[in-house]
């Protein structure tokens, strides 16, 4: 790892006024050209006719974390071929499996208690991430003859060219907790797949400006091929969206930062006609942009229909479409769409009003209302981000009542759905609307503190399996299901216990929140969550997203527990460590959010214009407006709430939500002395300035987010009406009107 750490070294303020686009965070340390070679004269082997080939790559039983995220061929070196190429970090954050399953007994160091508090092993631990398997594997031979720990330790230090002293030991302080028998600590050695050890950041060394600057993204300006791989970028001079000659794009934000290239999704788009889907007067070019991105994007974390079945019907291959789904869909995929052009949003708020007329026309029987139901809850989520005020809860309790019609859930259990057994693309189209509404209405109960499903789907949750064809790899299309498929299934094993829990914190006693959780429900629910956690598929079902909803839920779990700072003196039986307490739980899950959020921003380029991640900014949000009330002796909190308020800033682009989101946040960060006033204001005129567009839409209200969404998560454990969006932001108008945030630049 480079000595700047893993963010690379710092940028000068000659760097930073270079002109062009700059990456949110700073580049890594370059590589030296020699460096970045894989091929030497040893590597080619001659062949006749003087030519010369490649040697067969060796095989390798490990690969570092972006070549398994990637599904790239690694060579297994440290840093890899891959990661040098790219200029990127390489890192190994588990054993290989040929290390773990030649470990002998009594001194297995992944998952299990015989690691807790062992420094030595968790030293050695370290140390395979980085040996080869060979010197691995000679090291457990040491082992087996009886050799100490710390001996072999020291030797594999030596080997990687290192002292044998204790700096590994010092590193690991650096990354752990404090104290050896922190519950972080035992957290990460038990449970490294919800608790990743990461590498340590000083905030205090970051350049601000530089980091948190927020950030546009473009669709890369690429040409078209023939075989239609690449799609075509905004020409320069040509309108966007091949309907109104006279929208031009908007000049609101600054110049374009990072560029993405975008790809069709799949080649079923390219034959569709959307003239025969919608009255929208779009190209059939833009509709195969904004369909892709979504389903790329967004589909996989609400997937509310099978794209296979989807795509099938916009061809005419199957029934499980219609015009109403498809204004949904576009409604809602716009709004991820003006992340890069503003002035979808336009074209966005032109599929909803559709959506909403032809919503009064659906048929209510067999695949149409299955297609109906899915198309309410997108309508409802574009009412939501559009800031459409009450209407999200119109759609909401239309979709509610259609559902329960079908009996898809908030039925009883004994029920079963009304669908004809034997038609096997409606059950499945049937099962797959249910589990992924019960996601996402499971998650929003999270956000509105109201419980939206009183019983679960009453159908299995789906379980695909596509099995390989003899002698022939899978195709695109059958990877791309099964790993939908999986994706979805430990979705719904996750939202099946925060189901549970949300049915006691809001259940029908009508408890208070703060009344209804118990430090033993809440021990309980949390061994629950990290057994679902330590099960989690290791072939990479998008663990970030998955991680994410796991540490809000711990979060929302044992705030309770620690309102009035009682959570220190109770302590969790389940755990070796004397300090295991909500509070130390709530710690932990808090530092994993952190880090995150940071990484998410630096280096997943939907973080920019996809909605569905902004739930760990505002948990981030609150829990560091939390410590900034614990006083200055722990500065970062300053670093990671601007992060989250200018990940926000960026999001607007796309969603009026995260204006009114942020708003509220500066709201508490101003009552509470959090944030000085001029420089709340200069976020406010800044949200202004980048939401010039939104204004294009007149029949949607200024509301920018729906009344009962809760902004202030600490103070709606006992007061939920005083925490929501709505009466935080009224706060902020009221500061404005006094003048209290206003800058030099307003006042002039």
């Amino acid at each position: 790892m480079s000595r700047h750490g893993p963010l690379g070294p710092i940028p000068s303020k000659d760097q930073l006024d270079r002109s062009g686009p700059r990456p949110l965070l700073a580049p890594p340390t370059l590589p030296t050209t020699s460096s970045l070679t894989n091929t030497s004269s040893a590597d080619l082997v001659p062949q006749h006719g003087g030519h010369q080939r490649k040697k067969r790559r060796a095989y390798v039983t490990r690969a570092c974390d972006w070549c398994k995220q990637k599904k790239l061929a690694c060579d297994g070196e440290k840093p890899c071929f891959e990661c040098r190429r790219r200029r990127i970090d390489c890192a190994y954050t588990a054993v290989s499996e040929s290390i773990s399953k030649a470990i002998p007994p009594g001194f297995r160091l992944v998952n299990t208690s015989s690691a807790d508090g062992d420094e030595e092993a968790v030293n050695l631990l370290v140390l395979f991430r980085e040996l080869l398997d060979k010197d691995a594997l000679e090291a457990l031979d040491e082992l087996k003859t009886g050799r100490r720990i710390s001996d072999v330790n020291a030797a594999l230090r030596t080997k990687l060219g290192g002292s044998p002293g204790p700096s590994q030991n010092a590193l690991n302080r650096a990354m752990m907790p404090p104290t050896r028998s922190s519950l972080e600590f035992e957290l990460m050695m038990r449970h490294p797949i919800a608790y990743p050890t990461w590498a340590p950041v000083e905030t205090s060394k970051l350049d601000l400006d530089y980091i948190l600057l927020p950030s546009k993204v473009e669709w890369a300006r690429t040409p078209v091929t023939s075989s239609g791989k690449v799609m075509s970028g905004l020409a320069p001079g040509v309108p966007p969206f091949g309907a109104d000659p006279s929208v031009q794009a908007s000049t609101a934000l600054e110049p374009p930062k990072p560029a993405i290239a975008p790809s069709v999704y799949d080649e079923r788009l390219l034959q569709v006609d959307i003239g025969q889907w919608t009255s929208i007067p779009v190209t059939n070019e833009f509709a195969t942009k904004v369909l892709s991105l979504y389903l790329e994007t967004d589909h996989p974390l609400t997937p509310l229909f099978d794209p296979d079945l989807f795509l099938d019907g916009l061809i005419g291959r199957s029934r499980f479409c219609s015009k109403l789904l498809v204004s949904a869909v576009l409604g809602w995929s716009c709004q991820l769409y003006a992340s890069f052009e503003p002035d979808a949003t336009v074209v966005g708020c032109a599929f909803y009003e559709e959506a909403k007329r032809l919503r009064k026309k659906r048929g209510g029987h067999g695949a149409e209302a299955v297609c109906a139901v899915a198309a309410l809850q997108y309508m409802a989520i574009t009412a939501v981000s559009l800031g459409a005020g009450p209407e999200y809860l119109e759609y909401l309790t239309e979709m509610l009542a259609l559902a329960e019609t079908l009996r898809l859930f908030n039925v009883a259990p004994t029920e079963g759905p009304t669908m004809d057994p034997e038609d096997q693309d409606l059950q499945q189209a049937s099962a797959q609307v249910a589990w992924a509404l019960f996601n996402s209405l499971t998650l929003l109960s999270m956000h509105i503190h109201k419980r939206m499903i009183e019983h679960p789907p009453p159908m299995a949750i789906p379980d695909l399996f596509i099995a390989p064809t003899t002698g022939r790899k899978p195709t695109k299309q059958a990877k791309r299901r099964q790993y939908l498929n999986d994706f979805l299934k430990v979705n719904c094993k996750f939202f099946l216990i925060v189901h549970d829990m949300l049915q006691l914190m809001y259940g029908p006693q009508q408890k208070a929140y703060a009344e209804a959780i118990s430090a033993a429900f809440a021990e309980d629910t949390y061994r629950r969550l990290l057994d679902w956690a330590d099960n989690l598929p290791a072939f990479g079902v998008r663990p970030r997203q998955q991680v994410i909803c796991y540490h809000l839920t711990v979060v929302d779990l044992f705030r309770p527990l620690i309102r009035h700072n009682t959570g220190t003196r109770l302590g969790l039986l389940s755990f070796k460590t004397k300090d295991a307490s909500p509070e130390a739980v709530y710690s932990a899950s808090v530092h994993q959010l952190k880090r995150i959020v940071l990484f998410y921003r630096q280096t997943h380029p939907e973080s920019s214009f996809s909605l569905f991640w902004h739930s760990a900014l505002l948990y981030l949000a609150n829990a560091m407006l939390r410590e900034a009330a614990g006083g200055p002796q722990n500065p970062e909190w300053r670093f990671y709430f601007r992060l989250c308020i200018a990940s926000y800033q960026t999001l607007y682009g796309g969603y009026r939500l995260a204006k009114g989101i942020a708003q509220g946040l500066l709201s508490m960060a101003l009552d509470r002395g959090a944030m000085d006033p001029r420089e709340a204001g200069a976020v406010r005129r800044d949200l202004e300035r980048r939401g010039r567009h939104h204004h294009h839409h007149h029949d949607v209200s200024d509301q920018a987010v729906p009344e009962s969404l809760v902004v202030d998560l600490d103070l709606a454990v006992t007061d939920p009406s005083a925490a929501q969006a709505e009466k935080l932001i009224r706060k902020l108008m009221e500061l404005q009107v006094q003048g209290v945030d206003e800058g030099p630049a307003a006042q002039a």
